[in-house]
């Protein structure tokens, strides 16, 4: 089942981790993966342009579908593969939504925080 999966990652990623951590949670091991150096711009290669332009990790490939968004690769696996594994989204639409506000908080703080980290680290220098 898993044989159909690609997962291209980097090490100390934590939207790398995310989808890792999905794959086991839904008990689909097997699955190709390959670890890229990001200090020898592996990421940047050919083959990484051919499927995420963007040239970022993860990028996660299931048969035909690629996803170089940790999260979407998450709710892809989930809806694709709801009955296997552990449940990682709730049944109650009330939950189910306070799921996608603590989701989506998550990704503005930390691109808000990325930010202050950046400016304070070039007023420094």
């Amino acid at each position: 089942m898993a044989k159909n999966m690609t997962l291209l990652w980097q090490s100390g990623s934590p939207p790398c981790w995310r989808v890792m951590i999905a794959l086991e949670e839904k008990n689909l091991r097997g699955y190709n993966q390959q670890m890229l150096s990001i200090k020898k711009m592996e990421h940047k290669s050919q083959k990484v342009l051919e499927i995420n332009p963007r040239r970022q990790l993860p990028v996660f490939k299931h048969g035909n579908r690629i996803l170089n968004e940790s999260y979407a690769a998450c709710f892809h696996l989930e809806n694709h593969f709801k009955k296997r594994g552990n449940k990682l989204m709730p049944d109650c639409p009330a939950e189910l939504a306070m799921m996608y506000q603590r989701t989506f908080e998550g990704i503005t703080l930390y691109q808000k925080t990325r930010k202050l980290i950046v400016a304070k680290s070039t007023t420094l220098n």
